[in-house]
């Protein structure tokens, strides 16, 4: 999640599905407001945004725990993104389930079933095997992290050349 705070972006980090949340209330991690690292994480994410939607549609055994992050609006301005699961898309519109809990959004609560407009999604992932496939903003929040913290979700990320 991200909201606006100042010349700074405040992200929240949560990882969405049951196996890989760290927390519903996430800690917050700070990201200047026009990182680039965190741009190009979102950029690959919604240029990847297609193998997210062919795993959905045909799941391998192997694959769950589907998530969307979302840009909502926030209510300081701006937009907070914030991870929503049990993701489905029905007549040409998706659907998800909100994951955390929400620090800047009063109409949005964990747990609330929204639509998700396609051009506010910020990130995807999902389980294959164990491993996070997708992920891209949580990648580029690893070095942001507690050198223990960020070695832990490291390990449960695939390769991304390897996806």
């Amino acid at each position: 999640m991200a909201r606006k705070l100042g010349s700074a972006t405040v992200v929240l980090l949560a990882l969405a599905g049951a196996a890989v949340t760290i927390a519903q209330e996430p800690r917050v991690i700070g990201v200047p407001k026009k990182d680039p690292e965190m741009a190009a994480a979102i950029a690959s994410g919604r240029a990847t945004l297609g193998r997210f939607w062919q795993a959905l549609e045909n799941p391998a055994l192997s694959e769950g725990e589907f998530a969307l992050k979302v840009g909502l609006p926030a209510d300081s301005g701006g937009s907070e993104h914030i991870w929503a699961n049990r993701i489905e898309r029905r007549d040409g519109r998706i659907f998800g389930t909100i994951n955390n809990v929400p620090k800047d959004m009063r109409n949005i609560q964990l747990g609330q079933r929204i639509e998700i407009p396609e051009p506010l999604i910020s990130d995807w992932m999902y389980m294959r095997s164990g491993k996070i496939i997708g992920g891209y903003t949580i990648r580029a929040l690893l070095k942001r992290m507690p050198p223990n913290e960020a070695a832990a979700i490291a390990a449960r990320m695939e390769d991304p050349d390897r996806f």
